[in-house]
C-alpha cells in the first residue's frame, strides 16, 4: 500500500467523522419552523386535534424552558382535552428495513397551577416507545429512543392531551445511528498498526 493509499484511507475515515457530527435529519420541520410568511406551523405534519387548543406558537426566545423553544423560534403547543380526543401529530418517514435509527425530541409541560391530567406518547410503526401520564410542570428535557426500521417506511406519531394547559414539543429528529465515539478510536488504532506493519515490511 503506498502513502498515497494511506492518505486516501485516513482521509475516508476523517469524513466519516465528519458525517456522523451532522446526520441528516429525516424528519420534515422537525422543529415547526416552517409555514406561509415565515412562520411557525405543523407543515410537513400530518395532524388529528381535538381542538383548537393544539397549536404553533412562540414565545420568540430560544431556550430551555417551557414556553420557549429549543431549536429556532417555534414548538408544538399540545392543549387539546381528553373529552375532545386529544391530539396527534404523525409523518411517515423514509427508512431501510434492518437499518438502526436515533429517535429525539425535547419535551416540556405546564399545568397552569391546576391539578395534573395529562398524557404524552411517542409512537414508532403503531408500537409506543416513549410515554408519560400525570407528568409534572417541567422545562425541556431531551429524550432519545434507539429503534431498528423494519420495512421501506416508518410512521412517526406523536398523542397528547393536557385538561390544564399545555405539553411543548420541539427539536423532533430522526437519524441513522452512528458509532460511538470509541468506535473512531479503534478505527484509527487499528489504522496506525497497519502503518506501522507496512512500514515494516517496506524495510
Amino acid at each position: 500500500m503506498t502513502s498515497r493509499h494511506l492518505l486516501t484511507l485516513v482521509s475516508g475515515l476523517a469524513l466519516c467523522g465528519t458525517a456522523a457530527a451532522a446526520p441528516f435529519n429525516l424528519v420534515t420541520n422537525g422543529s415547526f419552523e416552517q409555514g406561509a410568511l415565515g412562520i411557525g406551523s405543523f407543515q410537513g405534519w400530518q395532524t388529528t386535534l381535538g381542538d383548537s387548543s393544539t397549536f404553533v406558537d412562540s414565545s420568540g426566545q430560544t431556550g430551555t424552558n417551557y414556553g420557549q423553544a429549543t431549536d429556532g423560534k417555534w414548538a408544538a403547543y399540545f392543549g387539546s382535552t381528553a373529552a375532545d380526543g386529544g391530539a396527534s401529530i404523525a409523518q411517515t418517514l423514509s427508512t431501510t428495513a434492518g437499518q438502526l435509527y436515533t429517535l429525539a425530541f425535547d419535551l416540556a409541560n405546564d399545568n397552569g397551577g391546576f391539578a395534573v391530567s395529562n398524557a404524552f406518547t411517542a409512537y414508532l410503526g403503531g408500537t409506543p416507545v416513549y410515554s408519560v401520564t400525570n407528568l409534572g410542570n417541567q422545562n425541556f428535557v431531551h429524550q432519545q429512543i434507539a429503534f431498528q426500521a423494519t420495512s421501506a417506511t416508518t410512521t412517526l406519531r406523536f398523542a397528547a392531551f393536557n385538561d390544564q394547559s399545555y405539553a411543548e414539543l420541539d427539536n423532533v429528529s430522526v437519524v441513522v445511528s452512528t458509532p460511538e465515539p470509541s468506535t473512531f478510536v479503534l478505527l484509527g488504532t487499528g489504522l496506525l498498526g497497519v502503518v506501522g506493519t507496512i512500514r515494516r515490511s517496506v524495510r
